[in-house]
């Protein structure tokens, strides 16, 4: 059984959360960075070939906090059984018949429900890497890699719900203006507290939303007939969308948190497959319709009007949700650690709302210093949320092994797990440089920060 004394989340809604949190502003920018800039066949090439990779993360991160979560249980003599799993098909031998490596995990029908003194460190990447490592400085380089992705990504959605406000009433209202309203209106939303409380309801509304904004989108660009083509990519504007994919297709920064909440957390590595295999066949089918020449921020698509607005609407609706997911994650991770033992005194719901303003405001900032959705989505990508979805987790579960279980990975494993770090930093060095070369050139010709762009 999960932690957190409320309604706990099932193996369907485990998914749909995390579908709701990845499935949205990043696909609002991909087929841009695919077509235009990467070509159709190698961005599909690109985003095919984070599926396993993706998979693979999420799956040994599950084990990892398997591990912590297993050895509190000790005292109770769980035994926690190891045995060799294919990362694509089952074998009992250590090839599968297709050829793949397997890897050595823990198997999942053997680890027990978690209800144990080390639940707590399982909540968040933060949790976890204190647990697995003696040193501070590991922890502290976990936390501001993870609040920082966490700031940003709330940056993006406020810049995704300043212009549908903008679309919402005509267009007269300047995109910081529109911004404060938006950061406004998120704060009252960030008061719900837990994500089992989403995962009902809100979840199902917000995707609805979303693939009605969609429909709007796929048929304004039908009706329009000559779409300028964009100017020829750069090196850069090709590494930027790069870092755009890795945004979009980037699913471990919650899933820790999610996991922690689903009523089976064993179910939780079957949950991300089912999420990752349905958001990259919706991201693949969009670049197809799309065409060759979409806008950078497909929204654009949709022509002023009363379409315009409804479209605003519905995009507003399901960023709400985007939003609150991650408000939660950050608010409950600084409360835990950084303002509750400074502030016990302070009442629960004090320190919530003192935190949620923080987070609001930070938003908001983020959203107008770099008011261009594409180059936000690829600096998001670069600087965190490839770490978070690659790098960390493999890093965490062959920890978890040195710690936990003091026996050494098989080569099979070894070997994927150097292949996925050698990806994952070189994929973040390049569209880090990508991203902060094509944000520098878009201050200088699209407008400076704070400007009414």
């Amino acid at each position: 059984m999960a932690g957190g004394g409320g309604p706990l989340l099932t193996f369907f809604q485990g998914a749909v959360l995390l579908t709701a949190d990845c499935l949205g502003t990043g696909l609002l920018a991909l087929p841009s960075d695919v077509n235009s800039v990467l070509g159709l066949f190698w961005g599909i090439v690109v985003l095919l070939l984070q599926l396993p990779l993706n998979l693979y993360a999420g799956t040994v991160l599950h084990q990892a906090a398997a591990l912590v979560e297993a050895r509190g249980m000790e005292d109770d003599d769980v035994e926690v059984v190891t045995t060799t799993t294919a990362i694509k098909t089952s074998s009992s031998s250590n090839k599968t018949s297709k050829g793949y490596d397997t890897i050595n995990i823990i198997q999942q029908e053997d680890i027990p429900d978690p209800t144990t003194a080390n639940d707590h460190l399982t909540f968040d990447f933060i949790g976890l890497t204190n647990a697995l490592f003696e040193t501070p400085v590991a922890t502290s380089v976990v936390m501001v890699i993870y609040y920082t992705n966490i700031f940003l990504v709330l940056g993006d959605y406020i810049l995704v719900m300043s212009h549908a406000f903008v679309a919402m009433v005509g267009g007269h209202l300047c995109l910081p203006t529109a911004g404060l309203l938006a950061s406004t209106l998120m704060y009252g939303v960030a008061q719900l507290r837990t994500m089992a409380t989403l995962g009902r309801t809100a979840a199902f509304v917000s995707l609805g939303a979303l693939l009605l904004v969609l429909l709007q989108c796929l048929v304004a660009l039908e009706t329009i007939i000559d779409i300028p083509p964009p100017p020829p990519p750069t090196i850069w504007t090709k590494f930027s969308g790069l870092a755009a994919i890795g945004f979009a297709v980037g699913s471990q920064k919650l899933f820790l948190n999610i996991r922690h909440e689903m009523r089976h957390r064993e179910e939780s590595p079957k949950a991300l497959g089912c999420s990752l295999s349905f958001y990259v066949s919706a991201y693949i089918l969009m670049c197809i319709i799309a065409g060759p020449n979409p806008p950078s921020f497909l929204f654009d698509a949709i022509p002023a009007g009363f379409q315009r607005q409804l479209g605003g609407f519905l995009l507003w609706v399901h960023v709400v949700v985007s939003y609150a997911i991650n408000s939660q994650a950050i608010c409950s991770s600084m409360d835990r650690l950084l303002i509750q033992p400074k502030l016990s005194h302070w009442s629960d719901g004090k320190r919530w709302m003192a935190i949620t303003l923080i987070t609001s405001v930070s938003a908001f900032l983020v959203a107008n210093a770099i008011p261009f959705f594409s180059d936000l989505v690829a600096l998001i990508g670069a600087l965190t949320s490839i770490p978070l979805t690659l790098l960390l987790p493999v890093v965490l579960y062959r920890q978890a092994f040195v710690t936990m279980d003091h026996t050494n990975l098989w080569i099979p494993d070894m070997t994927w797990s150097y292949l996925v770090l050698v990806v994952s930093v070189l994929f973040t060095l390049v569209g880090l440089m990508g991203s902060m070369v094509e944000i520098e050139m878009d201050w200088s010709s699209q407008g400076s920060p704070f400007s009414c762009t």
